[in-house]
Formats: C-alpha cells, structure tokens, sequence
C-alpha cells in the first residue's frame, strides 16, 4: 500500500521545476520553456525571451537509481554551451541528514562545474574525473552523482546507461555475517558457541560502526515508497530479506539475538553493573513498553502517507553508529537506552523497538498459540493503513 501509494503520488502530483530554483544558478532566468527534442529538460529565457541556458532533473529518468533507502531528485542547471552550472538536491527518499551532509559538502556540490553535458554522460569512473562520495554519507553521494550521470546518458542514448548488479565486498560481509548469525542460532556445540563473545563484539564494530547497515524504519519505508534497490545494494536487500524470512521459517529471532550491533552492545553494558543494582521493570511499566512499538510504528505509517517532513532515522538508535551523518534524536534515543538497559536488561529491545516488533510478528509461533493481542495490533496498525491510503492528503492537510 505504502507503495503503491506513492507511485501514485509520482504520477498525480510530482514536482516541478521551477523558476526560483534555476535563479540560483542564472539570475537572469525568468520562465522555463518545456524541449520537445530527446533530452526532455526545459529551455531557460531571460525576460527578452532569449535562451541563456538549460535545465533537466534526474527524476522520473533516474527513479531506479537508489541510495540507502530510496532514489534522489537532483537538479542540473547548464549554460548555453552546456556546460554544467550547479547542482541542487531537490527531494530525496535517503536519510535527512544523509542528504544534508551530501548538501553541506560544498566540494562535491560544485565538482560538477564547467563539466560538459556529453563528458558527463560518458562518465564510468568518477575518480578520473574528480568527483567522489562524501565521507559519512557514501551510498546516499553515490546515487545523486549516478543520478546525474545516468539522466545525462539517458538523453544522450548511451547504451552505458543500463544498470546491472553489482556486487561488492560490502555485500560478501553482510553474507558472512549472517552466516555467522545463523551458525550461532542453530548449531549449539559448546567449543563453537564460546567464540559468540568474538562474533557479539564484531557485530558491534563492523555491522555498526563501520558498514552502518542496520534493518531500521527509515530504510525499510525508503525502499516501499520507492523500490528495492537490488542493483545498487543486493547484499543489503538480501541480508534484509533473509532476516525476515528467517523468524516465520525457524521461528528463531536470529537478527534481534544474535546479529543487531545494539541488541549486542546492550548485552555487553549489563555486565558493567553489579546483578544486585538490576531491576525489575515494574507491571505498569511492561504494559506501557508494550504499546510504544505499537505507536512509533503507527507514527511511521502516518509520515510516510501523508509526506510529512520528518527523519524516521530519529525514532530509533540505529543511525546513530554512522557517527558522522548521525542527528541529536537518534543519538539521544541510542545513548539513552543503554544507560537504561544498565538497570533494566535489554529494555529497548523489549519494549522500545518497532522494527524489532515487526521482526517478532512474523516469527512463526507453535501451534497451540491462539489469536493474541499482537495480532489485534497487527490488525490494527493495518486499518490506520488503509484510512490513510483512502483519504485523500488534502482531508488530512488541510
């Protein structure tokens, strides 16, 4: 639905460019005229009516084209000799401060410069051109300066421009790692099961601090409004796949037990404390915990229907293991529930976490388990779905 949605918010009411955007980079633009030739872009004119540059965006051409969590809107503005005059990130499916970062980064912004339209199509390697990723936010970087360049080649007619999958050493981690997961999940011999500790603290350092590639709700949502991007990333998209498919096939947990660097970090900080100063989490407590997954998750359906601008990043810690690109709110919530969980063991995994939620409504139960309150919230969480999907935006914005 969340998809569907908003292939149908592409169609119906989609961006477009306008004149104040491209005054940016030709001060002297007044309108924009539509080119009917190949390259589908708009004639710039002055107020004489004379044509003084050239303006194209990446969307819809470049829509399979996806960073982390979903494909970027980029503007290019060229001069009449085609010769490129700025870039400007439009909107973007890719985490907020993501695209800051990419925004803020002034050198790859204006790396583009006084390129031409036909170079810059033919480009197959960026670093012989001098254009690279930005540092904390590579993925999200790498997919506006394909954007760019397969929108170009597109016009262009360069056969270049089909994408295929590529696979990286990124991707051969992530299946070692839940590899790894798994062997820990289900092959109980006491000489390898010793070794977890090892496993716990890489998770830790490699799944979290050094990929950064953790199941979140902004990923998960990015890649529903969008669509999933097996090119770009298929190590990622079959990771994420396999952990869900993992819980309804085994009925094991395997991503919350075992892989999730802050599932794991929160096992390490228990032991920093005596046993003696843990508590117990209080009966009001545990019936109050168990609706805020519920809640957070109705939150995320209601920005992703109804486009409110709002970083789903900030609902959860994981984000904040990109050092780097990480904001205050998901800092405070990762930072926040550890210190808790020193007195309250796993509390955010227990009572805090939608996306580990989700995890634990599709694990296959045995048979004896009836119709329980978490399938009422499963029903209920797809009713929210449906009015939001049937009731048109302008009802809900005014």
């Amino acid at each position: 639905m969340i998809r569907h949605h908003h292939d149908r918010l592409r169609v119906q009411g989609d961006w477009p460019i306008t004149v104040a955007e491209v005054k940016v980079f030709l001060p002297d633009a007044h309108r924009l005229k539509v080119d009917p030739g190949t390259r589908a872009g708009l004639f710039v004119t002055d107020e004489a009516g004379e044509i003084i540059g050239y303006t194209v965006r990446t969307m819809p051409y470049s829509r399979d084209v996806v960073g982390y969590s979903g494909p970027s809107d980029v503007l290019v503005v060229l001069d009449e000799e085609d010769l490129i005059l700025g870039i400007s990130i439009r909107h973007s499916y890719d985490t907020p401060s993501h695209i800051e970062d990419v925004q803020n980064d002034y050198i790859f912004m204006e790396s583009w410069n006084e390129k031409d339209w036909a170079s810059v199509a033919e480009i197959t390697d960026w670093g012989d051109v001098g254009i690279w990723g930005v540092s904390g936010a590579t993925r999200t970087s790498e997919a506006v300066m394909e954007s760019i360049t397969h929108r170009l080649a597109v016009a262009e007619g360069n056969e270049g421009a089909e994408r295929k999958i590529d696979f990286h050493w990124r991707d051969a981690v992530l299946f070692v790692i839940l590899l790894l997961g798994c062997l820990f999940a289900f092959w109980k011999k006491k000489a390898f099961q010793r070794f977890r500790w090892i496993y716990s603290v890489a998770t830790i350092g490699v799944l979290g601090f050094w990929l950064g590639d953790l199941i979140a709700q902004s990923l998960l949502v990015g890649w529903m409004e969008s669509r999933i991007p097996w090119e770009a990333t298929p190590g990622l998209v079959l990771f994420v796949f396999a952990l869900f498919l993992l819980p309804w096939f085994t009925k094991q947990p395997v991503y919350c037990q075992f892989i999730c660097p802050h599932g794991n970090l929160q096992r390490w900080t228990m032991k920093w404390l005596p046993a003696k100063w843990v508590q117990k989490m209080p009966a009001d407590g545990k019936w109050l915990g168990k609706w805020i997954p519920f809640l957070l998750l109705i939150v995320v359906l209601g920005v992703s229907f109804l486009q409110l601008d709002f970083d789903l990043a900030g609902i959860e810690p994981f984000d904040a293991y990109l050092v780097k690109a990480a904001g205050i709110a998901t800092i405070s919530i990762a930072v926040g529930s550890l210190l808790l969980s020193l007195f309250f063991p796993m509390v955010y995994c227990r009572f805090g976490c939608p996306t580990g939620w989700l995890l634990e409504f599709v694990r296959r139960r045995s048979g004896k388990d009836r119709f329980g309150a978490r399938d009422w919230m499963g029903l209920g969480l797809f009713a929210v779905a449906v009015v939001l999907y049937l009731v048109p935006l302008s009802v809900w914005l005014g």
